[in-house]
Formats: C-alpha cells, sequence, structure tokens
C-alpha cells in the first residue's frame, strides 16, 4: 500500500514538474539510465547535480565514475566521465534521498519544494541532528516593528536618478574586463555597444581560443575555434539578458513585483523587489537603501527537485561621463567551478566602433573530394606558412 502511495505521489509531482518545464525534450530521452528525474530538461539535469552536490559538500566524482581525464586540463573540464555507470553505492543512495525528497514534497507541500537536500545537509555529507551547544541565550529585547517599506515606483525611480543615464544614451559603449574564473583561471573580455540594438562580446580564455557572441537587430551569431553559426532563439534571449547587465540600467522596469523587506548585502542594507513572472521563476533585485544603486540580482527557477540560483553583484560603482557604473561584477550559480569576477578596465562611451565589427564572420573554405559512395570534406580552421612540418 504504502509503495503504491509513494509512486502515484512521485509520479504526481513530476508531472506538475513536467508540466511548468520548458517545452524541451527530457533528458532520458538521451540518457535512458536516468531512474528518478526522468522529465528533467537536459538544459537542467547539471545544474540540479551541481545543486545537490553544494548541498552535500562534495564533487561529482563522490557518486560518478570518471575514466581517464585529460591531465592538461582544470578538473571540471577534464572530462572522462561516464554518467550511466552504477558502480558506487554512493549513487545508488542518492537516488532513494531524492525520492524521498520527492515524497516529501508531494504529501506536504502539494509539490512546492520545500524540503531540498541542503534542508538537512547544510553543505555536510550527514545531515545534522541537533543544534549546536551551548544554546543560544533567549532575548529579552522586544521585536522592533517592521520598518515603512517605500512603494516599488520610489525604488524604481531612486534607482534611475542614481544611475543618471542619459536620456537619448550613448551613441557606442567599449568595456574591457579581466576575467577570472574558478580553478584559477584567468581571461579577458570586453562589451561593444553600438545603438540600442548592436551588441557583441568577444571573451578570451586561454588555451581557449577567442569566442564571441553578437546580436543585431532581432538576430544573432555565436562565433569559436570551431565556427560561426546563427544563434538559436533561446540563445539570442540570453544573450540579450547578459548585455541588459552591461548597461548602465541593468533591469526592465519590473512589473507585478513588491517590496519584500530590508536585506543586507555585504556592508550595505538594501531594499528587495520581487516578482514572479511565471509559476517557475521568482527574480529579486537588492538595492542600497543609501544611493539607490542595484548591489544584487537573483533569479531562482523552480525545477523538479530542487531549486535553481543565479546570482549577480556589483561593486566598486564610479561615475563615468556622469553615470555611476560598477567597476566590479561577480558571478555565482549552483556549481563551484563557474564562478567568474569581472574587474573593469575601461569603460569609453560615444567612440568609434565600425559596423563590421557586428557582422558574422565568413565560413572557412571547405575542399570536397568525392569517390564512389564516398564524400571526404575538409574545412580550414588555419593556414601557415614556412613553419615546421609535425
Amino acid at each position: 500500500m504504502f509503495a503504491a502511495m509513494f509512486v502515484v505521489a512521485v509520479s504526481a509531482m513530476l508531472a506538475v514538474a513536467a508540466a511548468q518545464a520548458p517545452s524541451e525534450p527530457p533528458a532520458a530521452l538521451r540518457r535512458p539510465n536516468l531512474q528518478v528525474l526522468t522529465s528533467v530538461p537536459e538544459s537542467q539535469l547539471f545544474p540540479i547535480m551541481n545543486a545537490i552536490a553544494d548541498s552535500l559538500g562534495v564533487r561529482c566524482d563522490h557518486c560518478h565514475v570518471r575514466v581517464s581525464p585529460d591531465p592538461t586540463k582544470t578538473w571540471s573540464l577534464a572530462g572522462g566521465w561516464v554518467w550511466d555507470r552504477d558502480d558506487k553505492q554512493p549513487k545508488r543512495i542518492a537516488r532513494e534521498m531524492m525520492r524521498m525528497v520527492l515524497d516529501i514534497n508531494a504529501r506536504q507541500f502539494g509539490g512546492r519544494m520545500v524540503v531540498t537536500c541542503h534542508t538537512c545537509h547544510r553543505g555536510a555529507l550527514a545531515p545534522d541532528r541537533f543544534p549546536p551547544l551551548p544554546p543560544r541565550d533567549y532575548s529579552t529585547i522586544s521585536e522592533t516593528p517592521a520598518p515603512t517599506l517605500p512603494t516599488v515606483e520610489d525604488v524604481w525611480n531612486a534607482y534611475i536618478r542614481a544611475v543618471a543615464e542619459p536620456a537619448g544614451g550613448f551613441s557606442t559603449t567599449v568595456l574591457t574586463a579581466t576575467d577570472d574564473r574558478s580553478e584559477g583561471r584567468h581571461g579577458t573580455l570586453e562589451v561593444i555597444f553600438k545603438g540600442a540594438d548592436r551588441v557583441r562580446f568577444m571573451s578570451r580564455m586561454p588555451p581557449d581560443p577567442l569566442a564571441s557572441q553578437t546580436i543585431t537587430g532581432e538576430s544573432g551569431w555565436i562565433a569559436s575555434g570551431s565556427g560561426s553559426r546563427p544563434l538559436r532563439p533561446d540563445e539570442l534571449l540570453r544573450v540579450r539578458r547578459a548585455a541588459l547587465r552591461y548597461r548602465p540600467i541593468k533591469l526592465d522596469r519590473p512589473a507585478n513585483a513588491r517590496t519584500l523587506g530590508v536585506e543586507r548585502v555585504g556592508t550595505r542594507d538594501a531594499y528587495v523587489v520581487v516578482t514572479e513572472p511565471d509559476a517557475r521563476t521568482k527574480m529579486m533585485w537588492f538595492f542600497d537603501v543609501a544611493t539607490g544603486l542595484l548591489l544584487r540580482e537573483r533569479t531562482t527557477t523552480e525545477t523538479a527537485l530542487v531549486p535553481l540560483q543565479e546570482q549577480t553583484d556589483y561593486e566598486d560603482y564610479r561615475r563615468v561621463d556622469g553615470v555611476m557604473l560598477p567597476f566590479v561584477m561577480r558571478f555565482a550559480d549552483g556549481a563551484p567551478f563557474s564562478r567568474a569576477n569581472r574587474v573593469f578596465t575601461s569603460i569609453s562611451h560615444n567612440v568609434e566602433v565600425d559596423d563590421s565589427t557586428f557582422e558574422m564572420p565568413a565560413p572557412p573554405p571547405a575542399f570536397v573530394w568525392s569517390r564512389g559512395d564516398y564524400q571526404v570534406t575538409l574545412v580550414v580552421r588555419e593556414i601557415g606558412h614556412n613553419v615546421p612540418a609535425r
């Protein structure tokens, strides 16, 4: 009886999650050994795994098998994973724990993700059972009344005044930054805006080749060492959202938002403005109480098992051409190896930017050789002269 009730409860919960998930095929189509998260889309599978690992304070190899990783690359990029192997006991235990979490939320909370791995583990492999000793003293101070909060309109207007972007904006903006990633990786980033509808990102992260993403009006393209191609519609949305973070006003005016309270961000008090654009997504912005400037933004996306969070912090505001701009941006999500800190070394406005900057590179020349039923296509990636033979 219990087993039947469990199956019904968990199946109902996964069905709800699948209905809320993006219109994307489930990861189980490509990964037939998935046994619990069968309805999770591929784009959410690895972020969910990262959130679980972070909740338990472990790495991927705690549960998963790794064979012959590349010793020349950093730990997270070395590859060699055989995800569908079930050699390790912790992986089998993890499946049972996932089922338990799904069952608790389905039975007690109507399928809402109230209990997660972090609820009990708090970054440790063994869950906490006891509060720390000695116990905390009871507070004898009477609770202070909740402060009167400004309206979202007041917070937004204070933000616009604090940034002080010119009414007509700038014809062009060029930003250059150092790009420091987890695992000791260091590179550079250049962002170029021209007008209201063109932007190009150029990222250099040795030993990887130069990578770029560009939007021109309603279309865009991506280029790397493997060539260039148009951006898909979902990629266009992500690049547009990323571009907004590098403009003076870093968010669209929040719709259907409310001022939630005051929280501490570093050493600053911040008004928290929250909106829920859909049933799966919550967006929060933290505005400095004293200056009105944006200090942090956080997006929470509900999935079938754990909520996923992405956070951007804005620090070291300086005035450039009359506009207040952050010279430090910090990015974090549930993966310890995907953190990034960007420190701007130059921000220039109204400089000359050629239109060709936003044109997609021509594809490399290709040579086709055919014989009978066989055809070989050679694509030239690099041409060199007077170089030693290999």
